[in-house]
């Protein structure tokens, strides 16, 4: 018996240590090296900067609604507006943006970071095809010959991680770029140069100094270095292909506003307080009310709230306000499923049942409840996620996350600490059901 109590003791004393260093780990960050496993750990934690991509809401930015406006004897359609939508993501490409679809004429650019709203809708607004053209304005290439186009890093001239787009040719675009090159390179008095245009507007001229033969040509430009985001952009036009409408936003069309990163900051430090004093009195609150299983659920807040964060930190999943509340409110339907738990083992220990057989009795009939709230709410989430847009959707994630991180963390994590601490001894009914002071053991 002695042996049993220690070992569940040692086993209960291994399992805090854990759900610590899950703790620190969500919060201050991992960064160690097993070398006898080759395991190497690089993971941020949430106080770190960067660790967390941040919503319009919390980071501050720029909104950015544009019209969308057909153009002659065209109709905006349903189809084209999701197209639209879709190169404009593309053309943004940051995972920290959202673009969303708002009305049949509307679409919405929230992009954390920029505080010129007029810079955004310059940079990104623009409308047409891509198309390449040589000094004398004649369209020689356009986008259809272009597979793919990225942004890298590469040494040139001496120059290391030089930054330059990268282009990938179609087979046929191969040969046609391969023409184009070997008769502009020929040109002389500046005039070997090959523009790259958005519909008739010119977005980067580079010169050709000679044939370029295969799938692969590199752009490359003194404008990159200063200023990489250019390079990062023109790749992101190559790739967008045609837009088929005019997006606008100036003083007849659309509109923009800037959000204040001071205002973010101190919404995120409000949220984070806020949630962090509601954890803590949902702990005092379950321990006095449940006494061991108090505890036991609190440690299992502690791990479920940790490996939220990681989830979030891990899967780059961009946290908003209305992300906030959906963590929030899992943190309630963590805490409601241990309530649902540990009132059917009350029950159990008032029809007379000892703790051990109360704490099993308990988890079985407590599983078909939490099971089937979760899962509807789950069911919700996701639909949220898929379709909604902006920060509803982020709502949905970050309550989805939760929702399934509070049914992991009940039926396993609360479950075997319940066991450990019955196998060290805490048998007593009072323990566990403050107001039953008899029982079996």
């Amino acid at each position: 018996m002695k042996m049993s109590r220690a070992y569940n003791v040692a086993r209960t004393i291994l399992v805090l240590l854990c759900v610590t260093l899950l703790v620190f780990t969500a919060l201050f960050g991992l960064n160690m090296r097993i070398g006898w496993l080759g395991i190497d750990i690089d993971q941020k934690g949430f106080v770190e900067d960067d660790a967390v991509a941040l919503g319009l809401d919390l980071a501050g930015g720029t909104s950015v609604v544009f019209e969308v406006v057909p153009k002659d004897g065209q109709t905006v359609t349903a189809e084209g507006l999701e197209d639209t939508r879709s190169i404009l993501e593309k053309r943004v490409n940051n995972p920290e943006a959202s673009v969303y679809i708002i009305s049949d004429t509307e679409i919405q650019l929230d992009i954390p970071g920029y505080d010129d709203p007029r810079l955004v809708v310059d940079q990104f607004g623009k409308s047409g095809a891509l198309n390449f053209r040589n000094s004398d304005g004649e369209v020689v290439m356009d986008y259809t010959a272009v597979k793919e186009a990225f942004f890298a890093f590469t040494s040139e001239d001496g120059v290391t991680n030089k930054p330059v787009v990268q282009l990938t040719l179609t087979s046929a675009g191969e040969k046609l770029f391969a023409n184009i090159t070997e008769t502009i390179s020929k040109k002389t008095g500046g005039n070997n140069y090959l523009a790259i245009y958005v519909g008739d507007e010119m977005i980067s001229q580079p010169t050709v100094e000679e044939k370029i033969n295969g799938d692969s040509v590199i752009i490359s430009s003194p404008s990159f270095e200063q200023d990489q985001s250019e390079a990062e952009r023109l790749a992101s036009y190559i790739n967008a292909g045609v837009m088929q409408y005019e997006l606008k936003c100036d003083d007849t069309y659309g509109s923009m506003s800037y959000i204040s990163a001071t205002l973010g900051e101190e919404a995120l430090d409000t949220s984070v307080t806020a949630a962090l004093i509601g954890l803590i009195l949902v702990m005092i609150f379950m321990i006095i009310m449940y006494r061991i299983p108090g505890i036991v659920a609190s440690i299992s807040l502690c791990a479920y709230t940790a490996i939220v964060i990681l989830c979030i930190i891990t899967f780059g999943v961009t946290l908003t306000l209305p992300g906030i509340a959906g963590i929030i409110l899992s943190i309630g339907m963590a805490v409601d499923a241990n309530v649902i738990i540990f009132e059917r083992i009350k029950e159990e220990i008032r029809a007379g049942k000892s703790v051990k057989s109360a704490s099993e009795a308990g988890f079985k009939k407590a599983l078909s409840a939490i099971i089937d709230s979760n899962v509807t709410t789950a069911i919700a989430a996701l639909v949220l996620v898929f379709v909604g847009n902006g920060m509803v959707k982020g709502f949905g994630i970050t309550l989805f996350i939760g929702v399934v991180v509070s049914v992991l963390t009940a039926f396993f994590l609360s479950k075997g600490l319940l066991r450990l601490f019955t196998g060290m001894g805490f048998v007593k009914p009072s323990q566990y059901c403050p107001k039953v002071k008899g029982g079996n053991n």
